[in-house]
């Protein structure tokens, strides 16, 4: 059976994943919603049933003026990352084509536990809570953020940290607002579309950098600075590709100036050019005389096809060459063709 028809599993699709979640929360916290818990605020009200008492004022368990007892710690830490851990799903799908750090991830879950116990503790002394403050001055954690997405993100767990540990209701709204305005925001790619590359701006964009590069590397820098660094790692990977089937297209058109007649294209199929390439590319000067990489194409399912055009050397045949490619160690290569 293809394995492209199987279905997909419920772990492996985020949105569906996160959907799950959110709803089974709501469904645990209902039936919570009879239970109290000293030192934090009631989730009941109007609109939010879903997200039901978890603790609510009357009956207190443990409260007093002499300060925090565990559980309520253990509550507000509990459902800190209860509504952070979706936040963090979103966070993974939204950042998938630029790429995201490992730790910016482990922080949106360890900020909002930690913020919640240390505000059940202040809250409940305001000479605490002034110490903390003296405190944070003193230790200074810095670091750089690669994407102001991901200062949202960290901004969003640390309103969830804060909200679990006096008013739990704030947090699961937090949690299910700012994750409905980032799928939205990232499904439709709102503002996607930089000014600089739109209709006439765009033309007079392109118009200057020809005007400026007089040569074939200031006009590639140009390009670069005012183009490329704006696209993403599959934009510029399909960039590429047509870039090079544009290349072949003039070379078909103009052979006596721009190409060198090869006597055979060889297409190799694999998984990662990254890998193949290097690997390939060491047996060629033992099986050609003359070779030349032109370019790839993607597949549907995925694969690559690096294409060259070749020369075979006098005593090496085609299947000499299929043969040598395909016993490559790790090489990966899938296929190999002459056309």
């Amino acid at each position: 059976m293809n394995s492209s028809n199987k279905s997909v599993p419920v772990w492996d699709n985020i949105l569906l994943r996160t959907t799950l979640y959110y709803m089974t929360l709501a469904v645990v916290l209902y039936w919570l919603k009879d239970y109290s818990v000293g030192g934090l605020g009631a989730l009941s009200g109007t609109g939010l049933d879903a997200f039901a008492a978890v603790a609510s004022r009357k009956d207190m368990l443990t409260t007093s003026s002499s300060g925090p007892a565990a559980l309520p710690t253990v509550v507000a830490m509990t459902s800190a990352f209860l509504f952070a851990l979706p936040v963090a799903w979103i966070y993974i799908l939204t950042r998938q084509k630029k790429g995201f750090s490992q730790s910016v991830v482990q922080s949106l879950l360890v900020l909002p536990l930690v913020i919640a116990g240390i505000v059940v503790l202040v809250k409940h002394s305001l000479a605490l809570a002034f110490s903390l403050g003296g405190i944070v001055a003193a230790v200074r954690f810095r670091t750089n953020l690669d994407d102001t997405k991901d200062a949202a993100a960290i901004f969003c767990v640390t309103g969830i940290g804060l909200a679990a540990a006096v008013e739990p209701s704030v947090a699961a709204m937090l949690s299910l607002a700012f994750n409905l305005l980032a799928v939205g925001l990232w499904a439709t790619e709102f503002g996607r579309s930089p000014a600089l590359l739109e209709g006439k701006r765009a033309q007079r964009q392109l118009d200057r950098a020809l005007t400026v590069a007089s040569r074939t590397g200031t006009f590639v820098a140009k390009m670069d600075d005012e183009v490329l660094k704006s696209l993403a790692p599959e934009q510029l990977e399909a960039l590429a590709d047509r870039a090079w089937k544009r290349k072949r297209k003039m070379v078909n058109e103009e052979p006596d100036v721009l190409r060198h007649e090869f006597q055979d294209l060889l297409r190799v199929r694999c998984a990662s050019l990254d890998v193949t390439r290097p690997l390939i590319e060491r047996e060629f000067n033992d099986l050609f005389v003359k070779w030349k990489y032109m370019g790839a194409e993607r597949a549907e399912d995925g694969t690559r096809t690096a294409e060259y055009g070749v020369d075979l050397a006098d005593t090496v045949t085609r299947g000499v060459v299929t043969d040598a490619l395909r016993a490559i160690p790790d090489a990966g290569v899938d296929g190999v063709e002459f056309r």
